[in-house]
């Protein structure tokens, strides 16, 4: 079989190819190993490769097959992992930072042990954003391994902070990657670059082993071509870690059927300062939703969430960092501006972290009376598409466009109290850049906003288009 054919396989044809022997776990880990190695560096994608523990892995996932101990899906599938999940194969965790490009840590996390006893086959970690953008920046240039490039246009930038997961998987180097968000970064990647990505109900993937930028905030989930991609991925990566203080069960269901009931909320003003192509390909996804479900037009929460989420998140970050804040580490890190986050250690009150609190609250009570008359939520997952790669990121995307837009509300609110959402390509804009849009639920039903994603992508092909 020709190799070449092996990238942009989905999660569901390569399995079957593997199980039934037609390839091998050693011969796929080697294509998409090479593919790293040769390709990487184009987008800036890869901290770290590590090839001899990759293929023992392929060897051990190859000896099982043989012996008919499939494992499922995911047995024999190779993956990459954000730099932010530490391993205990030697490999560095560098948290994208150039002070730490060569720290090691004989711990694993949660959840790649959890893919990796589904049999799937960890080769490399993907780039990031220094700290995860925990000291705040400005530029795509704030990482060890410099800008994620996009691969849809190499002028643009593929999103932070988990700039690799999104730029591997959507230049086919890698048939999925796994991300954190604590405030966009597994949706924005997605949405950047083109593919799927997940960010799930608050607690159900164990962030054991993962750098901490805010307890309450920080979520792990997966990048992947598909939202059925996605549906394979996801239940490996849940469970309960009692290793985790936060992590809870979750009753997923993967083959959930979609009620026909269901009724699909959107913001109102939607589509006031939006990007013309992502307001017209917006309106395209909607109508294929409009041929099946209830869609009602509902008002966001009125309290400040988006000043709420932000004093949070400086303060647990100046919390998290506060060891390599006392060494000054921010000076040498490759973010020209000044580190906010630093500031925040004496400039957040008690007070005013404790009001967060009380408006993360109320945002929950205000978002379960909503989800009584409404299933899910939908809009873009941005009003534009990416910024340019040498552009002052937070000055395009606000330029022209409120910070309060709904799109941003929906995102901080999400991420506020834990909400799950998945990004999905929905067209181009003409620069040939990617448009999405964002399915948001309430708590624990991740199953079905993926249905609902899968659904879309059953009935369109954006998810089937890649970069030349």
């Amino acid at each position: 079989m020709n190799n070449k054919s092996f990238t942009y396989q989905s999660i569901t044809e390569l399995s079957k190819l593997l199980k039934n022997k037609i390839i091998s776990p050693v011969e796929l880990t080697n294509h998409f190993l090479s593919k790293l190695e040769n390709e990487g560096s184009d987008y800036n994608a890869v901290a770290h490769i590590n090839r001899s523990s990759a293929i023992t892995q392929a060897k051990e996932a190859e000896a099982s097959i043989m012996k008919k101990k499939y494992l499922g899906r995911l047995h024999g599938i190779p993956f990459a992992a954000k730099d932010l999940l530490s391993t205990n194969d030697g490999s560095p965790t560098s948290w994208g930072a150039k002070p730490f490009v060569e720290n090691v840590y004989n711990v694993e996390s949660t959840v790649i042990s959890n893919l990796k006893n589904s049999g799937a086959i960890l080769c490399a970690k993907t780039s990031m954003v220094e700290f995860a953008g925990g000291m705040g920046y400005q530029q795509p240039d704030a990482s060890a391994f410099g800008p994620g490039i996009n691969p849809w246009n190499k002028s643009h930038w593929s999103g932070g902070s988990s700039s690799g997961s999104g730029s591997a998987v959507s230049a086919g180097l890698i048939p999925f990657a796994i991300g954190s968000e604590t405030w966009g970064s597994i949706l924005s990647p997605a949405a950047n670059c083109g593919v799927t990505g997940l960010r799930p109900t608050f607690g159900v993937v164990s962030r054991y082993g993962s750098m901490v930028l805010s307890w309450t905030l920080d979520k792990i989930g997966p990048l992947a071509m598909s939202a059925k991609d996605t549906n394979i991925i996801i239940k490996h990566m849940m469970g309960k870690d009692e290793k985790d203080e936060y992590s809870i069960n979750n009753n997923f269901n993967s083959t959930l059927k979609i009620p026909s009931d269901i009724k699909i909320g959107i913001p109102k003003n939607l589509n006031k300062n939006m990007q013309n192509e992502v307001t017209k390909n917006f309106e395209s996804t909607m109508k294929i939703l409009q041929s099946k479900y209830q869609i009602i037009e509902i008002d966001l929460p009125n309290i400040p969430i988006s000043a709420a989420t932000r004093t949070i998140l400086s303060s647990e970050v100046s919390s998290a960092f506060e060891n390599v804040f006392d060494k000054n580490i921010q000076s040498k890190l490759n973010a020209k501006e000044t580190h906010y986050s630093v500031l925040a250690t004496n400039t957040v009150l008690a007070k005013d972290y404790i009001k967060s609190l009380r408006i993360q609250n109320a945002t929950n009570k205000e978002m379960n009376n909503l989800f009584k008359n409404i299933d899910v939520i939908i809009s873009p997952v941005k009003p534009t598409t990416a910024s340019k790669i040498d552009e002052n990121f937070r000055w395009a995307s606000r330029k022209d466009f409120n910070e309060e837009h709904p799109t941003t509300l929906i995102g901080a609110i999400g991420n506020l109290i834990g909400l799950p959402a998945i990004s999905i390509p929905n067209g181009f804009d003409q620069k040939g850049l990617p448009t999405s849009f964002q399915i948001m639920s309430n708590k624990h039903k991740d199953d079905l906003i993926i249905k609902l994603a899968e659904f879309i992508q059953d009935n369109t092909d954006w998810h089937n288009l890649h970069p030349n």
